[in-house]
């Protein structure tokens, strides 16, 4: 059964996974030295390392590592 309760409870945890997920992208964001912008294949390649419950210390390690091989090709 649905109801403003539930749809309440809902929201209120979307918004705590959506604050979680911009705070882990703030933190990647220092450790590259430059704001990551949202909606750009950077923010998508550190979601993807964030959906496999990596640090950002190791999605930006992985990250960095990726580039450094797309740029020796």
């Amino acid at each position: 059964m649905f109801n403003m309760a539930t749809m309440a409870a809902d929201e209120c945890r979307d918004d705590a996974e959506e604050r979680t997920y911009y705070r882990w992208i703030d933190k990647a964001s220092q450790l590259l030295g430059h704001q990551v912008a949202l909606g750009s294949q950077e923010e998508s390649d550190l979601g993807d390392f964030y959906a496999d419950d990596c640090s950002p210390a190791e999605a930006v390690t992985e990250l960095l590592a990726q580039q450094a091989l797309e740029r020796a090709a």
